[in-house]
């Protein structure tokens, strides 16, 4: 709840922390950020004001001048600006641009005059991106934003061949973890458990390090290549074995119980699962979240209380190799030899996935085809390059307005109309937005249909729905975005609550909205939690 506080002129001992919309006002009442909506128009083919017939400004508008004529674009904007934002408001062209790809929501390229490319959004563009794929990346956006479909589409497949055939360069495909932390302080790190029970995931770089006996500093990067086989095999693994000790003239003897412990354990959380479980065993071998949700203990906890007397090891599988530094330094290109060979399988997925959204420049009906059980695939990519295929020259024409998803592109609807965060701010401070009326807006309509959602939602049953679901948004990862965005279906556990209807999660229970698909996608992310794992890291326990 905002709340409004008159000081008349007593500034002492106030920090001002203003944000609406992620606008920041500081203590000195100067606008140091803001995180305003744009619009990206196309132009038409014919203007309403030429030499002819320009606009001439009554100069209402901030950036507009009284009795000066426009034509072309600048005349709507400085017609539009007069007419709603007069004073202090202001309305301008940031840039025109010969041609621009929206690939994704916040995501786009724009091609701009002086022949350059600009890149936004960090599926893209990112700090983090593998080098191999930002290179391809610069050249492929180039070519759809200069209208170049046949040229991309080779561009891509030629691709792919050089992934599979290993002529990616090392440095430029391996992965690169930084340290953050003494050896030490993460081998402590590892032994602690996590929320759920479990320990916590072992990073590939820390591990080869320990390995390789190699001394680290704070801020080291180590460069290492996934040797696997498969996309889902992870850089490093940990195993956990378990054993019982027993004492004879030889000394103390090891017998491995991990297959023994393991069945019995997948024997009783069944049975929980199933509601078979005897209570004795319940309360024995379930516990309890923070969230007061009870769930069945995870092994190592289970092996733990059924038998204390174990002894657990952990053994760590290595499918990954460092990179000596005398190839990530050499200036002349390496690559892969009989000394091992990267996972071919696995940097082709993780490049296809990085730059799938660069196909909705392509019709649907080109670029799609029905999957398993219904679902949408791409009938243009490819892993193999025998998979190569081949479109005709209508097939290879680029469009426009056809996105993967809806989330991926907002409706002027979406953009125009108030949200409920908005219309919160104006009735808490009870004043009426400026120009509402000027701009064919019923305040008076808006409010009752604003409290009449209010009224629903202050159901007790509704709103501990809406707090599990502000709950479970928290818990997003910088993963379940990126996937929620590239395919636009909910994480399994929001769509046990919600479904997408619009931009709206509705209610599954009560058939009400209760939040907004943006909750989801304008979810952001400390530095920590985007950079604690490398963009092509997949480390696992």
């Amino acid at each position: 709840m905002i709340q409004v506080h008159t000081l008349e002129n007593e500034y002492e001992g106030y920090v001002y922390d203003i944000s609406l919309d992620g606008t920041f006002v500081n203590a000195l009442g100067m606008n140091i950020v803001s995180n305003t909506d744009g619009i990206n128009f196309q132009i038409p083919e014919a203007l309403r004001y030429d030499e002819e017939h320009p606009y001439v400004s009554d100069g209402k508008g901030r950036n507009s001048v009284k009795g000066k004529a426009y034509t072309g674009i600048a005349a709507d904007v400085r017609e539009f600006e007069d007419m709603y934002l007069t004073g202090k408001n202001g309305l301008d062209i940031d840039e025109v641009v010969p041609s621009s790809i929206n690939f994704r929501r916040k995501n786009y390229a724009d091609l701009l005059s002086n022949n350059k490319v600009k890149l936004v959004g960090n599926s893209i563009k990112s700090k983090k991106m593998p080098l191999y794929i930002e290179k391809f990346l610069d050249v492929a956006i180039r070519l759809l934003l200069e209208g170049k479909g046949r040229e991309f589409l080779e561009c891509y497949y030629d691709y792919i061949e050089k992934i599979y055939n290993y002529r990616i360069p090392l440095k430029e495909i391996a992965s690169v973890g930084k340290i953050k932390t003494s050896i030490e302080t993460y081998k402590e790190e590892c032994k602690k458990l996590t929320k759920g029970g479990t320990r916590k995931a072992r990073q590939a770089w820390y591990e080869l390090a320990i390995k390789e006996n190699i001394r680290v500093n704070m801020g080291d990067a180590i460069y290492y290549i996934n040797t696997g086989k498969g996309s889902g095999v992870p850089d490093v693994k940990r195993v956990t074995k378990f054993f019982t000790e027993t004492a004879d003239m030889f000394g103390i003897q090891q017998t491995d119980k991990t297959k023994q412990f393991t069945s019995e354990y997948i024997k009783l959380s069944r049975a929980y699962k199933e509601g078979s479980l005897p209570e004795a065993a319940k309360s024995k071998y379930t516990a309890t979240d923070e969230d007061g949700k009870t769930y069945f203990v995870p092994l190592e906890s289970f092996v733990e209380i059924a038998h204390p007397e174990a002894v657990v090891k952990d053994e760590i599988e290595f499918n990954c190799v460092m990179l000596p530094n005398e190839i990530v330094e050499d200036e002349e290109d390496r690559y892969c030899d009989d000394s091992f060979e990267y996972n071919v399988e696995k940097y082709i997925d993780m490049f296809n996935s990085r730059i799938a959204s660069l196909f909705v420049c392509f019709r649907p009906e080109v670029r799609e085809k029905t999957g398993p059980k219904g679902s949408t695939v791409s009938s243009m990519m490819i892993t193999k390059p025998q998979d190569r295929k081949s479109f005709t020259d209508d097939e290879c024409k680029l469009c426009s307005g056809h996105p993967f998803n809806p989330s991926d592109q907002d409706r002027l609807e979406d953009v125009l109309e108030m949200e409920d965060k908005e219309i919160r701010f104006w009735t808490s401070v009870g004043k009426k937005p400026p120009y509402i009326e000027e701009c064919g807006m019923d305040w008076e309509d808006i409010k009752a249909r604003y409290f009449k959602r209010q009224e629903q939602l202050m159901g007790e049953e509704v709103k501990s729905e809406t707090q599990m679901l502000n709950l479970l948004i928290s818990r997003l990862k910088p993963d379940d975005i990126d996937k929620f965005n590239s395919d636009g279906i909910l994480p399994a556990s929001l769509s046990k609550l919600v479904k997408i209807e619009g931009t709206g999660l509705v209610s599954l229970k009560h058939n009400i909205r209760i939040a907004s698909i943006y909750d989801i996608i304008d979810k952001t992310f400390d530095e920590t939690e985007e950079e604690d794992i490398p963009e092509n890291e997949s480390s696992s326990d």
